[in-house]
């Protein structure tokens, strides 16, 4: 991967959460995991005794179906210049996962899994 300077004159996140990543500058590598348990209820009112629990669910225990190798697809990429220019960028929130970055990344795995109820009254 080519190095190139990123120039940032104005970046505005509101949030950052849930094993994501707001970068500036190159990177080789990023690994993120994030595990969720969503539970929309009427009423709103919850007790211990309705605690949910990851291992309790298969898609938590799943391993991930990663991509064995590139894609065959041929690319020519020219850049014009050895830096990477923002003027200002703003961004309501980077969640679950994601990747906010100003500059390159060779390689992505992120892995993003929620377990969603919603709870109705009988």
């Amino acid at each position: 991967m080519q190095k190139r300077t990123a120039e940032v004159m104005n970046i505005h996140v509101n949030s950052v959460t849930f094993s994501s990543i707001f970068g500036i500058g190159d990177t080789v590598s990023t690994n993120q995991k994030s595990n969720g348990i969503a539970v929309q209820k009427e009423g709103a009112i919850f007790t211990k005794e309705e605690n949910l629990h990851f291992q309790d669910y298969p898609i938590f225990k799943r391993e991930a179906n990663w991509l064995k190798q590139k894609s065959n697809t041929a690319i020519e990429i020219t850049k014009h210049k050895d830096a990477i220019y923002v003027q200002n960028s703003q961004v309501i929130g980077v969640s679950s996962s994601s990747v906010f970055q100003v500059g390159c990344i060779d390689k992505i795995n992120a892995d993003s899994r929620i377990k969603h109820f919603r709870k109705l009254r009988s």
